[in-house]
C-alpha cells in the first residue's frame, strides 16, 4: 500500500512540474491542477502576473512531491531510508500548506477570485 502511495506521490511531482512549465511556455493555466475548476480565466485580472509569480513556487512543490515521492519508494523496495523518508514526508506536509495558501492569496489577487 506504501508503495502505492508512494508511486502516486512522484506521479504528482512530476506531472506537477510539467503542468508549471506548460504553463510557463504556453500561457495556459491547467484548471483542476494549478487553478481550481471554478475559477474563470476568461476573466482573471493578470494572468501573466499570476504565472510568473505561481513557476518557481509549482516549480518547489513538484519537486518536493518528486522527491519525497522517489525516496518513498526506494525506501519501500530497498529500505535503509526509514528516517529520511519521515523527514521528508513532515517537509513536504510543511510545503504542501504553504502552497496552498500562497495558491489561494494568488488567485485572489491575480485571476480575481
Amino acid at each position: 500500500m506504501d508503495l502505492m502511495l508512494d508511486m502516486f506521490m512522484a506521479f504528482f511531482g512530476g506531472y506537477l512540474l510539467y503542468a508549471a512549465v506548460k504553463m510557463k511556455r504556453t500561457g495556459e493555466v491547467v484548471k483542476g491542477v494549478m487553478v481550481s475548476k471554478e475559477v474563470d480565466l476568461s476573466r482573471a485580472r493578470d494572468l501573466p502576473g499570476y504565472i510568473q509569480y505561481m513557476y518557481g513556487k509549482t516549480v518547489i512543490m513538484a519537486g518536493s512531491a518528486l522527491a519525497c515521492g522517489v525516496v518513498g519508494v526506494v525506501n519501500d523496495l530497498y529500505g535503509g531510508l526509514t528516517m529520511v523518508q519521515l523527514v521528508m514526508s513532515a517537509v513536504f506536509f510543511i510545503v504542501v500548506v504553504v502552497f496552498g495558501v500562497i495558491t489561494v492569496k494568488a488567485q485572489k489577487k491575480y485571476l480575481g477570485s
